[in-house]
């Protein structure tokens, strides 16, 4: 059975308060996600952000689907360039 993902809802974001920015180029990061069970740091792609909270696009780990969301700003961490790795988090190959 596959366990619901938990995401930031349009009230939690104050969606008519603010309004998201969308970076030039996806930013790699590591990002905290939440399901009912547990929560897991995941490598994903910043797209967009709010004073508060930051739009992720990941392949979710579990079942390979690819998900968007948004997470609370201080669930992100940002990935240190290492040109020698030029894997794409978004990609279901290493």
């Amino acid at each position: 059975m596959r366990e619901e993902l938990i995401m930031l809802t349009a009230a939690e974001l104050a969606v008519g308060k603010c309004h998201p920015t969308s970076f030039p180029e996806p930013r790699r990061v590591y990002a905290w996600i939440r399901f009912l069970s547990k929560a897991i740091r995941i490598q994903t792609r910043a797209i967009a952000y709010t004073r508060t909270a930051v739009k992720i696009r990941f392949l979710e780990p579990l079942f390979k689907i690819q998900r968007k969301g948004w997470v609370w700003l201080n669930s992100i961490a940002t990935v240190p360039h290492d040109p020698t790795n030029s894997v794409d988090p978004d990609s279901e190959k290493p």
